[in-house]
C-alpha cells in the first residue's frame, strides 16, 4: 500500500530485478556493535522504531531493502524481517556475507558462505535472498572458486543474484571481470572517485549499481559541524576524529547552492546521486519514519546541468 510517495523505480543492471531508486539502507537500524573491540554500528538505535521504520518504508513504496549478516550481529536481518511481514512478496532484499560473526577475520570459504547464507534466510524469515552480496572481499581472495560458489547458490535458487560490495577501484573491477551481477560501492559528493572510475564499466557492461553511504555518513545532512564528536560506540568516532571532523565540515560548506533547486542538503546530495544513469538505487539509511519520509522526497530526481558541473568543479 502506497501512502503519499510516487516513487520510482530502476532496472538492477540484467538481474531482471526492478527496484525503487531509494531504497533503505539497514545497518544503522542494527545499532551499536562491537568487533574487537572496536564500534562497528551506530548508537541511538530503538528496536520498536526501527522495525516501524521497515514497515513504513514498505508500505509508501520503498521495495529495496539492504542489510547484512554483520550488521548488529545478525541484529539488522531479524528487524529487517519483522518489518517487512507481510509485503516480503513486494520487496527486495540485499544481505551480505564474509564477515564472521564469530571470528575477528573475514570468512569467503564455501562451507563458511553455505552456512551463513542459511542463518540469513532463518533471520530474514525468508526462503530466498534477491540479492547475496560478497562483503568487502580483498582483491587476492575473489578467486574464481569464489564466485563459482556464488553461481551455485544462484543455481540452487537460494538466491536470485549476486555481487560484491567493494572498497576499491581494484576490487570493483576484479568483481565486474569475474562476472559479478551487481556492484555496491561508496558514492556521494564528497566521495566521487570509485564511482567515477567503475560506474562508466558498469554501465556498459549492464552490472547493477547500489551507491552507499550517499550521505557521507549523515555529514550530508547539514546536521553536523566542525565541533562533532560521535559517541564512543558509533563507528563514526573513529572515522572522523577532530581533524576529519573540520575537514568534512568545511567541505559540506560548499555545497549552500544545493538549496536553489532542492528543499534540503540531503535531497540535494540524493539527487547528486540519482543524477548518474548507471546507479540502479541509493541506500540511504534511516532509524526513523521522519527519515525515510525525507529520503523519499528525493526519488525520481535529478540535479540540473548546472550543480552538477559547480559539484565537479568542487570536488574533482
Amino acid at each position: 500500500m502506497n501512502r503519499g510517495f510516487d516513487l520510482d523505480y530502476r532496472k538492477l543492471g540484467g538481474t531482471g530485478i526492478k527496484v525503487s531508486d531509494v531504497g533503505l539502507g539497514c545497518w544503522a537500524i542494527g545499532g551499536a556493535s562491537f568487533k574487537g573491540g572496536d564500534p562497528t554500528g551506530w548508537s541511538g538505535a530503538d528496536i520498536e522504531e526501527s522495525v516501524a521504520t521497515v514497515r513504513y518504508a514498505a508500505e509508501v513504496g520503498v521495495s529495496f531493502f539492504d542489510t547484512a549478516d554483520a550488521y548488529g550481529r545478525g541484529k539488522s536481518e531479524v528487524l529487517v524481517g519483522m518489518g517487512l511481514a507481510g509485503h516480503k512478496q513486494q520487496a527486495v532484499i540485499a544481505t551480505k556475507v564474509g564477515n564472521s560473526l564469530a571470528a575477528p577475520e573475514q570468512n569467503f570459504t564455501e562451507p563458511y558462505i553455505r552456512g551463513a547464507l542459511d542463518a540469513s534466510l532463518t533471520r530474514l524469515e525468508v526462503e530466498q535472498v534477491d540479492l547475496y552480496l560478497l562483503h568487502g572481499p580483498p582483491v587476492d581472495v575473489m578467486s574464481d572458486e569464489l564466485f563459482g560458489v556464488m553461481r551455485s547458490l544462484k543455481t540452487s535458487g537460494k538466491i536470485r543474484a549476486w555481487g560484491v560490495s567493494i572498497a576499491s577501484v581494484e576490487e570493483g573491477l576484479r568483481a565486474i571481470d569475474g562476472g559479478a551481477e551487481i556492484i555496491q560501492l561508496v558514492y556521494n559528493i564528497l566521495h566521487q572517485d570509485i564511482g567515477n572510475a567503475i560506474l562508466p564499466i558498469a554501465q556498459e557492461q549492464n552490472v547493477g549499481i547500489i551507491a552507499r553511504v550517499p550521505l557521507a555518513s549523515g555529514w550530508l545532512t547539514g546536521k553536523y559541524d566542525a565541533g562533532t564528536v560521535f559517541q564512543s560506540d558509533d563507528h563514526r568516532s573513529l572515522k572522523y576524529p577532530p581533524a576529519a571532523a573540520r575537514e568534512s565540515a568545511a567541505s559540506v560548506a560548499k555545497l549552500d547552492f544545493l538549496l536553489d533547486e532542492a528543499d534540503t542538503l540531503a535531497e540535494g546530495s540524493l539527487r547528486f546521486v540519482l543524477s548518474h544513469p548507471a546507479i540502479s538505487t541509493v541506500i540511504p539509511g534511516a532509524r526513523t519514519r521522519d527519515q525515510v519520509r525525507q529520503n523519499m522526497v528525493a526519488s525520481g530526481k535529478v540535479l540540473s546541468e548546472r550543480s552538477l558541473s559547480r559539484i565537479r568543479d568542487l570536488f574533482r
